[in-house]
């Protein structure tokens, strides 16, 4: 098959024929419009060959477009991932210094004895140094939730 053939049956294809015009390239026609007569390829091929070429670079770009918000959003999913992961990880590790330190007020209250009164200021010690800890990684949290 000859390129020019190719070309027509392109712009057949879409309605004009080699023969025909592109009313937006300056009507200008192919003076081969006798039967039987070899037709070449005119502006409606020349028509036809830059519609689909647009719609081919308009198409690819459309794609690379939804390529890239898939990847955006697919890096947003995992960082929420992370995030409430970190999140649940904070949560639990509060609740234990917490439970801690409400025991060891309660030792504070209803003891008597001075060794009771050291373990538990003890505990709640090692208990507020580790809160102190959690504070600071809540912050790097909130930072990272900044950016």
């Amino acid at each position: 098959m000859e390129a020019g053939s190719l070309a027509a049956n392109l712009a057949v294809g879409l309605g004009q024929t080699a023969g025909g015009h592109c009313s937006k390239l300056g009507g200008m026609k192919n003076r081969s419009n006798e039967i039987g007569a070899r037709q070449r390829p005119g502006w409606g091929a020349l028509c036809a060959g830059a519609a689909l070429l647009g719609m081919a670079l308009w198409s690819r770009r459309a794609v690379r477009s939804r390529n890239a918000a898939r990847a955006a959003l697919a890096s947003k999913q995992a960082l929420h991932a992370q995030l409430l992961l970190r999140v649940r990880s904070l949560d639990h590790d509060l609740r234990s210094p917490v439970g801690a330190m409400a025991v060891a007020l309660e030792l504070l209250r209803t003891a008597d004895d001075a060794r009771t009164h050291a373990e538990a200021a003890d505990v709640l010690e090692r208990q507020i140094a580790r809160m102190t800890t959690l504070t600071e990684r809540v912050h790097e949290l909130a930072q990272g939730l900044a950016d």
